[in-house]
């Protein structure tokens, strides 16, 4: 499997509603989307083999009640993950094209052996 299969995998069994990269053009609610940034380290070991990945998830919702639902449990789900590193960053996200839409993002780093 990918990283990027892997990552759906474990946030689809937090939500269902959970997608790669971007959202569908007419999104329902609540929904995660997620990016992954890899860079290969090279230097960390001889001889290499390792990978970092920044995985930023977004999660989206028409109500405060289902951020604080999913959150935990997408941290959770991430902290389980062989390789996790830990925590990066979180806040407040938006969805631009639904101002009534309540956004968090949580970035989380993790490291895979390739």
């Amino acid at each position: 499997m990918t990283i990027d299969a892997d990552i759906n995998t474990a946030l689809s069994a937090v939500l269902a509603n959970t997608w790669s990269v971007e959202l569908p053009p007419r999104p329902t609610w609540p929904a995660i989307v997620f990016e992954i940034d890899s860079e290969p380290e090279d230097g960390w070991v001889m001889g290499g083999g390792y990978t970092q990945h920044v995985i930023s998830v977004d999660l989206m919702a028409l109500t405060k009640t289902e951020l604080a639902t999913y959150l935990p449990q997408i941290r959770t789900a991430m902290e389980a993950f062989t390789g996790y590193l830990d925590e990066e960053g979180s806040g407040d996200a938006s969805y631009e094209k639904l101002p009534e839409v309540y956004g968090k993002f949580v970035n989380f780093r993790i490291r895979t052996q390739d």
